[in-house]
């Protein structure tokens, strides 16, 4: 059985944390809100949608008026109740934030984006056996634009939960539904290579390389999947950035005694 590493649950939190507020970014400038008169169905999509942007920016004053606007016009809205839930979520008022997500959900079953966030939330509140359902249901919408990251939190909440199995084939739908995505790559990778079938790790890695800036995981992960090989160039500069790009990271206090044990030193070059 692999390992469980609390690494997982971090990204989990903060990349998936940071798209679904990203995924709702829009310019203060909305057309319909500037250039002509509106529908009250209008005001509420715009009031929506400039509450998620200035969550986005950091601007949580004016995301909280919009989005209190947006519940004015409609407080069954779906939509707005996800946003508050996400401004309560960044505020650590979890309380709120659950009440919020679970009416988003009440109103619209179907909205995945907030069953996504929502999902995020429970991660972050130790809750993961919850936040994996959460995430099944999300992948089981195939009209969901992040259909392919769901199957990733999918993935890495089933591995936290030991079912092995069932992470793996997550990360290779993902793969299949968004080859661009990094992610998946890095966890198939690591598993991989936990495996113990080093070529398939090495061609995952290859593959979250070419998407991504290296990560103190995947370098780590590198440095020995390159020695397994004998591949000591790779293994040096995979090592060596590692101690520059991350020196404070786990993953460099890791490596440092991997070497003190092989009796190496690094020599920067």
């Amino acid at each position: 059985m692999i390992k469980k590493t609390v690494v997982s649950r971090y990204l989990l939190a903060i990349v998936l944390l940071s798209s679904a507020v990203l995924a709702g970014c829009v310019s203060q400038q909305s057309p319909s809100w500037r250039s002509k008169p509106i529908s009250m169905e209008d005001a509420l999509r715009d009031h929506i949608q400039l509450g998620l942007g200035y969550i986005s920016e950091g601007n949580r004053d004016a995301a909280r008026h919009h989005l209190s606007k947006a519940l004015e016009i409609d407080s069954r809205s779906s939509g707005a109740h996800n946003g508050m839930a996400l401004l309560y979520q960044l505020e650590q008022e979890s309380k709120l934030a659950e009440e919020h997500y679970k009416k988003a959900l009440r109103y619209d079953s179907k909205n995945s984006q907030a069953r996504n966030n929502y999902g995020v939330f429970l991660v972050q509140q130790q809750r993961i056996e919850e936040a994996h359902d959460q995430f099944a249901r999300v992948a089981e919408d195939t009209g969901y634009d992040s259909r392919a990251q769901a199957y990733v939190n999918l993935g890495i909440t089933a591995m936290e939960l030991e079912r092995e199995q069932e992470a793996v084939d997550a990360w290779q739908r993902a793969v299949a539904l968004n080859p661009r995505l990094p992610v998946p790559y890095l966890e198939l990778a690591d598993h991989f290579f936990q495996k113990g079938d080093f070529v398939l790790a090495r061609r995952m890695l290859s593959a979250f390389d070419s998407l991504s800036r290296p990560v103190p995981r995947s370098l780590w992960l590198g440095v020995r999947i390159d020695a397994q090989f004998g591949n000591k160039d790779g293994m040096a500069s995979k090592g060596l950035a590692l101690k520059k790009l991350y020196p404070y990271s786990r993953e460099n206090l890791d490596y440092q005694a991997w070497l003190e044990e092989r009796g190496e030193t690094i020599r920067d070059r």
